[in-house]
């Protein structure tokens, strides 16, 4: 908690630094702005934003939150869960953020699960308890545990009683996408950072493309490997650093295996993704970390997208023809 905080203060010092919220007068001028939504820092920039922009993107996250957390009761997730087999009715929204994960989930050999809910709720890795699962407790909900058992239909989603659904790693990434199309056109430039999902749009008040920074796994918080140049394009990192806690010397962190129900044991430590949507971005970086560098990279092939991956022991490893595209620095 005292992390997040810390975070939090620093980028509120950094969002004053670089303006402050209001209606653009010149051109280049910056609009900027910090909320907090998804259990998330979310920092808004924009360059020539007309007058009210902002506060659409916070009202829209806002209303994205009370529709797809767990947490929230009465939203769709929420009552999905709860519902014990019966079909629930549920909004466009969630419709193509499950058919997104069912369709990651089949292509990574179901190294992304949205259903692994019931599998995370045994975990603890922000609350300070520092709790995982006995052997029994999985043994009980890995059963529970299948994306392909879920059922879509036209307006509605079915889940088999007992089972549950977490949309915690895809959903970011489908809010960046409807945020970005929200200020498309209405400004010169943006930066939309929703923790480890990056959405660029336009381009910098010189003409430039956005650049953006790539985690070091094994350097300190704020630290990069490597920066990338990236024109309305999104960059969604994943890694083993963002939540974790050690116990009896091992480490364990967020990003579970669903067929273990145990911290991913692969040999990356980060995979960025680079991709038009954000949304099948972030779900394919949790995938990578999972199925570990080879199946990886097997697995950016047949989707057709870009990526950098990070080992454990620090090797570099990117899709063909990535450095050249984005002019990666500092690998």
């Amino acid at each position: 908690m005292r992390k997040r905080k810390t975070l939090i203060a620093l980028l509120l010092c950094l969002a004053l630094l670089c303006g402050c919220a209001g209606p653009a007068a010149a051109k280049g001028e910056r609009t900027s702005g910090v909320g907090f939504y998804f259990d998330t820092v979310v920092t808004i920039t924009l360059y020539d934003a007309p007058e009210g922009l902002l506060e659409e993107i916070w009202a829209a996250c806002a209303r994205y939150e009370n529709l797809l957390s767990k947490t929230i009761a009465g939203s769709d997730v929420d009552r999905v869960n709860q519902a014990q087999g019966e079909p629930v009715q549920v909004s466009a929204d969630t419709r193509a953020i499950l058919r997104m994960a069912l369709a990651i989930s089949e292509a990574s050999g179901g190294a992304f699960s949205v259903t692994i809910a019931p599998v995370t709720a045994l975990w603890d890795f922000t609350g300070g308890t520092q709790r995982m699962p006995t052997a029994e407790e999985l043994a009980e909900t890995l059963p529970l545990v299948g994306d392909s058992r879920m059922t879509l239909g036209e307006d509605t989603v079915t889940l088999p009683a007992g089972m549950q659904i977490d949309l915690g790693g895809i959903a970011k990434g489908y809010i960046a996408d409807r945020v970005a199309e929200l200020v498309r056109g209405r400004v010169s430039g943006a930066v939309l950072n929703f923790g480890g999902n990056v959405y660029t749009v336009g381009e910098k008040p010189d003409g430039s493309a956005f650049r953006v920074g790539i985690r070091d796994p094994q350097g300190d918080e704020g630290s990069y490997r490597c920066v990338v140049e990236v024109h309305d394009d999104s960059v969604v990192t994943s890694g083993i650093y963002e939540r974790f806690f050690e116990l009896d010397g091992v480490r364990y962190h967020h990003i579970l295996d669903p067929v273990t129900g145990i911290s991913a044991d692969s040999d990356l430590a980060g995979a960025t993704i680079i991709s038009h949507s954000s949304m099948e971005a972030d779900a394919v970086a949790t995938a990578c970390i999972v199925k570990g560098s080879e199946g990886a990279l097997e697995l950016l092939d047949t989707l057709g997208l870009d990526g950098l991956l990070i080992t454990r022991d620090g090797v570099v490893l990117t899709t063909e023809g990535f450095a050249e595209k984005y002019n990666l620095q500092g690998n």
